[in-house]
């Protein structure tokens, strides 16, 4: 975020501040939001939903060259990306047995918090060799790839359970 406040957008603390500041706003509505839901129908279309949303999103931040289009895209990146976080967290809670359930989530929490600085470095470096802006359009677009893959085995899959006829 810094090279884009500084390089990309000619900006300087108070850019970066509100470019955090955007984002971090659009969580917590994102969070407050997906707190007001009263059933847990549809996660899984929430999910893909929202990562496709955010993923789009940050190819459209890392080609953006006006501040105030970045400022609205990073309040949907922050939404989009709270929301799908509580909702995968929510759905995987509900889907694993009681007796599992601990350490399912203790798994997950690992991955989660484990695999973000190696891609925080991993970004860094790629982004050393060929600009933000193209790492933040490759990564996006791996993100896109991920929402798709979700999309196709999850979503379409238990679409076609519930479709299926009870025996």
């Amino acid at each position: 975020m810094p090279i884009y406040a500084q390089d990309i957008l000619k900006g300087n603390a108070r850019t970066l501040g509100l470019l955090m500041s955007s984002a971090g706003i659009g969580a917590v509505l994102g969070a407050l939001h997906f707190a007001a839901r009263t059933h847990y129908k549809g996660l899984a279309r929430w999910i893909a939903a929202t990562s496709t949303t955010c993923s789009v999103c940050l190819i459209l931040f890392s080609q953006a060259k006006t501040f105030w289009l970045c400022v609205a895209v990073l309040f949907v990146v922050g939404s989009a990306a709270t929301s799908q976080m509580a909702a995968t967290n929510t759905l995987i809670q509900n889907r694993v047995p009681d007796e599992l359930r601990s350490r399912v989530m203790a798994v997950y929490a690992t991955m989660f918090m484990g695999v973000q600085p190696i891609g925080a470095l991993l970004a860094g470096g790629v982004a050393k060799r060929i600009g933000a802006p193209y790492t933040l359009t490759a990564f996006g677009s791996l993100v896109l790839l991920g929402s798709l893959i979700f999309i196709v085995r999850v979503v379409m899959r238990l679409r076609e359970t519930q479709a299926a006829p009870a025996d």
